[in-house]
């Protein structure tokens, strides 16, 4: 007997599940105490976004390094994608910025209540968050720049993969640390 359901269509009502609860994760501020509440709503939409579309093209890097037609066409538009929601992302992320250092703001709890905390989960946080723009940048140029003879030059595509790789886990660290801090309770 035939399944009535095939892989392909569990996998993709599994991915639409996930991406669905994922997003709801940011629209929990609005049941917070903060002032910045559309600040960061907005930030962590455009960080779920971009993590989401960021594990699609780490995972679109599968048939580009094994050559299939057409992967180059597939990994192009989604890094471009993801290289936009991150830079979006990071502009909202100093938008909010202000606010934490602000006299009174959630900086001053750190650096008195938990020094350590401030320096690992904010600053190295920050720091980190950054490096996701330049790495998918360069992989987007390369990918761009050799598109039509990418087998022709010998090791292009492993460093494209190299640079999709690293910027997708400095956006993780950014992400699960960007979940941490809103998990303390600042008083």
């Amino acid at each position: 007997m035939k399944p009535i359901f095939n892989s392909r269509d569990l996998a993709v009502t599994q991915g639409i599940m996930a991406a669905f609860f994922f997003l709801l994760i940011p629209v929990f501020n609005l049941f917070g105490l903060s002032t910045h509440k559309l600040d960061s709503i907005l930030h962590g939409l455009g960080a779920t976004l971009t993590v989401i579309l960021s594990c699609y093209v780490l995972h679109a890097l599968y048939p580009f390094l094994r050559a299939k037609e057409g992967s180059v066409k597939k990994l192009e538009l989604p890094l471009w994608i993801t290289n936009i929601l991150i830079l979006v992302t990071i502009i909202i992320g100093n938008w909010l910025y202000i606010g934490y250092r602000a006299p009174d703001g959630a900086q001053q709890w750190f650096l008195y209540n938990a020094p350590l905390g401030h320096l690992v989960m904010m600053e190295f946080k920050e720091f980190a968050s950054l490096f996701p723009l330049p790495l998918g940048v360069a992989a987007s140029f390369l990918l761009w720049r050799f598109k039509r003879d990418i087998e022709a030059v010998k090791g292009v595509s492993s460093v494209i993969a190299l640079l999709v790789t690293l910027m997708w886990f400095f956006l993780l660290i950014g992400f699960v640390f960007g979940l941490g801090i809103t998990k303390l309770k600042i008083v």
